[in-house]
């Protein structure tokens, strides 16, 4: 069971990735192959995880850890709170002002449900 647990919380992280490319108002790029790639991961992932709390704070929302937050993006995502965001990010995505090396299968869960 161990494995499954940890593949799992692999999911829910990587769900959880997807959500906040969406709290990165001026788009993102990374290149893995830059010397600076950890070093741009992290700056970018602490500015989307600034905003992410921000608008968390906007909506009444307390949880900030692991899976409850991904309970709550997934709530927010039905209820069409998200749909700006996931429509700026496409905005973005097709402006060439985001270079997200992630497999593009990974932002299928980033449909407008509104």
């Amino acid at each position: 069971w161990e494995v499954c647990e940890s593949r799992q919380t692999k999911s829910t992280y990587k769900q959880i990735t997807n959500y906040m490319k969406l709290f990165l108002p001026n788009g993102f790029a990374l290149d893995p192959t830059s010397e600076t790639y950890s070093d741009d991961v992290m700056c970018i992932g602490q500015e989307a995880e600034t905003n992410l709390y921000k608008f968390f704070e906007d909506h009444g929302v307390t949880r900030k850890h692991g899976s409850s937050v991904l309970k709550v993006l997934r709530e927010l995502h039905r209820a069409g709170k998200l749909d700006l965001k996931i429509k700026a990010y496409y905005a973005h995505v097709y402006a060439g002002t985001i270079c997200d090396p992630a497999p593009s299968q990974l932002n299928q869960i980033l449909a407008i449900r509104g």
